[in-house]
């Protein structure tokens, strides 16, 4: 199949001494030192790595999109309110994101900043297996391999677990369709308690909790998948159920800490009442 192709410039430059560079270093590094010089556990051990650092970000980004499902209800009414007059509903949407604390810019900017990182492992899997990448690796590099091997399970010494990891694999393709599918159906069901729980009825809330994420989403990346490199299915589907479980963290510690709010509230109002 055509593969991608990291050029010497790719390397050499800014966007390669930054994140490819370090990126495969650390890939190959893995590799040597994990038992059984697997570069497909590499490839699992690295991007979990990866979501690990990015966990602040993800959550910050989780948060504020919990955030502002909170307040969509507001924001509906203000629409319903004043459609007609676009300047006064602009004011007012403002004024309640101002009350609310709500920053907008708070969940787009880390996934902005995700993005160049998420570039880069996508063209170190797709093109970097090489034995010929290996002439990138630092020149302190401990115990440098003199190639690459880059078949997924070759310890088991069973033929049908083992998997060229630079070509396709249809079996890692509907990996990375099941784990998208689990990922969805985790989004999917905080994102009804969060509507239920705010009475948030809105279109976008709907359709983004609907079918179209849950069932549409892992077919496109089953198909997209099969249609690249196994390495680059291992790495969609690691992520993928790696960030299911962050989410699954960050919305039971969300959850924990709004029934302290809810808690620490109901008492304030409460000790009023004891005193009379």
């Amino acid at each position: 199949m055509d593969r991608l192709v990291i050029t010497d410039a790719m390397w050499t430059g800014w966007m390669g001494k930054l994140l490819y560079v370090p990126l495969l270093n650390v890939l190959v590094l893995l590799y040597v030192y994990i038992p059984g010089s697997d570069l497909g556990i590499a490839i699992v051990v690295l991007t979990i790595l990866i979501r690990l650092v990015l966990y602040p970000s993800y959550k910050t980004s989780i948060k504020s999109q919990r955030d502002i499902q909170k307040i969509q209800p507001y924001i509906e009414k203000i629409k319903e309110q004043y459609k007609d007059d676009k300047k006064k509903q602009s004011e007012e949407v403002m004024r309640v994101y101002k009350e609310h604390n709500v920053n907008l810019f708070a969940s787009c900017l880390p996934l902005i900043i995700q993005l160049p990182i998420i570039f880069a492992l996508y063209r170190v899997f797709f093109a970097g297996l090489t034995t010929e990448s290996l002439a990138h690796l630092y020149s302190w590099f401990p115990n440098a391999p003199i190639e690459l091997h880059t078949t997924f399970l070759a310890f088991t010494n069973w033929q049908p677990a083992m998997i060229d990891l630079t070509e396709r694999s249809i079996f890692l393709a509907i990996f990375a369709g099941l784990s998208q599918f689990f990922q969805s159906w985790i989004t999917n069901r905080y994102q009804k308690k969060a509507r239920a729980a705010n009475s948030d009825n809105s279109v976008f809330s709907k359709m983004m909790g609907g079918p179209m994420m849950l069932y549409i989403f892992p077919v496109i990346t089953l198909v997209i998948a099969w249609t690249l490199p196994a390495a680059l299915g291992l790495y969609w589907a690691t992520t993928t159920l790696t960030m299911a479980v962050q989410q699954i963290i960050i919305y039971h510690s969300l959850a924990k800490q709004e029934q302290k709010v809810i808690e620490a509230t109901q008492r304030a109002e409460d000790e009023p009442e004891n005193q009379n």
